[in-house]
């Protein structure tokens, strides 16, 4: 059963977004015409606009909306809707020979005016459905059902869980007596049960069986599977905290997908050619900076003018990350990192230039050699070296789950502040979240997010030395 809140959410986000592009349309005529008296062939150009925009919103799911995620209202999904819009909008034009009765300045002002239209509206919607979940409004009634222990424990935890769903009840099977927690009423027939459904006051039946209750198990799910509610069934307590993907078949047997290779395929494909480019193109751009540069230490420090380092890449295999030297050289520094000893504010083993390349992250240019050569990716967790990682797997939860990609020049941790030092445990432990995350979340706008963000922060210089 849907949520009637969440069927409002998308028709007002629809009917807004509908009347700030048509409103943009007045708006670009005025400025080019003088006139807020929109011709014919405006009028219906508009129009046609706006009901294009929304078809392309349906068919990408733009409004389709669920209380887990509720406030994922993707402003760059509006964006791509609304540039394909316009595509379509100019090709129909060109395809109907009708283009010369618009103005080129209407169409120009029309793609930058909905662009920006649409960024305020679906801010706003956001900023309040997440008011609106704060408050609960968003929350599902959900019904536990199930063996009497297990009840009680999914009923704790939902009660715990903040800005949860609303719990109607616990409910145990036949001729027990009622008994509550905190309100929550806890024992009820599966007869109560369908008769709550049946007055339209639960959206989701959680069942909760032991591993021997199979016949119990089947018998409710036999007896709530003609009924208007979402139902699902408990994951065993070991799996708590456990990321579920969903489930997946081998050889026929259902099983839970608990995680999938990132970046494979055609994900692969984008992100190397990107990488390639890029890359190709920031080598070719920063070619006479990087001489620069090496003169300056050959002048400064001498020799070497690189700095090698082993470290950890992709699978857990080791490269040579390559990097401008910036600090004195120390007695095994190229032979493989063998002293646990990170880079600290006013290390007298930073060289005046040293400390500039690394406040602007310049020493990190050569590892664009590394990106070309594919032992690296412009973005990506960053690659520690060899004994750090011996040392923090042991200490940090899903440490090695960073090699599940190719290690990069910039990360979403870096862009989060954390470019520098980590002289603490939690410090380490919050960027391996954020590299985990990226990982999981890794999209080529996410690339490019990061990408840009990483100009913002190496201006800022925050936590690099």
């Amino acid at each position: 059963m849907r949520n009637k809140t969440l069927i409002w959410l998308a028709i007002w986000l629809a009917a807004l977004e509908t009347l700030a592009l048509f409103a943009i349309n007045i708006v670009a005529y005025a400025i080019r015409n003088r006139s807020f008296e929109l011709t014919e062939e405006y009028v219906f150009g508009g129009l046609f606009i706006c009901a294009l925009y929304l078809v392309c919103g349906i068919s990408q799911s733009s409004y389709a909306f669920h209380r887990s995620d509720v406030e994922r209202i993707h402003v760059m999904q509006a964006l791509r809707c609304w540039v394909g819009t316009m595509v379509v909008f100019v090709v129909a034009l060109y395809a109907f020979k009708i283009s010369d009765e618009f103005s080129r300045v209407w169409l120009l002002e029309m793609v930058l005016g909905g662009s920006v239209s649409l960024i305020v509206v679906r801010t706003a919607v956001l900023a309040w459905a997440a008011k609106a979940r704060r408050s609960g409004r968003f929350a599902s009634r959900v019904a536990v059902l199930g063996s009497p222990r297990l009840v009680n424990e999914a009923v704790q935890t939902l009660l715990t869980y903040r800005g949860g769903p609303r719990l109607v009840g616990g409910f145990v099977g036949e001729g027990l007596g009622n008994e509550t927690l905190q309100s929550v009423p806890l024992h009820g027939s599966e007869e109560s049960l369908r008769r709550i459904i049946a007055a339209g006051r639960v959206d989701d039946v959680l069942l909760c069986y032991e591993p021997d209750e199979e016949v119990a198990f089947r018998a409710a799910l036999g007896a709530l599977k003609d009924q208007p509610v979402n139902i699902r069934l408990q994951l065993p307590s070991y799996l708590h905290g456990v990321p579920a993907l969903g489930i997946d078949r081998i050889a026929g047997q259902a099983s839970l997908v608990l995680a999938d290779l990132p970046i494979v395929g055609w994900e692969s494909v984008q992100k190397r050619c990107i990488d390639l480019f890029l890359g190709s193109l920031l080598l070719l751009v920063l070619a006479p900076v990087m001489l620069v540069i090496a003169l300056a230490i050959l002048i400064t420090m001498g020799r070497p003018v690189l700095f090698r380092q082993q470290r950890y890449g992709f699978n857990n295999d080791e490269f040579m990350m390559l990097k401008f030297r910036s600090m004195l050289r120390e007695d095994g520094e190229d032979a493989g990192d063998t002293v646990l000893r990170q880079a600290t504010r006013d290390d007298p083993r930073i060289t005046a230039l040293g400390g500039f390349l690394r406040r602007t992250s310049l020493d990190e240019l050569p590892q664009l050699l590394n990106v070309l050569g594919g032992s690296m990716s412009l973005v990506g967790p960053r690659p520690h070296a060899v004994s750090h990682n011996e040392h923090y797997a042991g200490l940090i939860d899903g440490y090695l789950g960073r090699h599940r990609v190719k290690p990069g020049i910039t990360g979403w941790a870096q862009v989060n502040g954390l470019r520098g030092e980590t002289d603490t445990l939690d410090k380490m432990r919050h960027r391996v979240e954020l590299d985990l995350h990226y990982i999981e979340n890794w999209s080529l706008g996410f690339d490019l997010k990061i990408l840009a963000l990483t100009v913002i922060e190496v201006g800022t210089g925050r936590s690099a030395y």
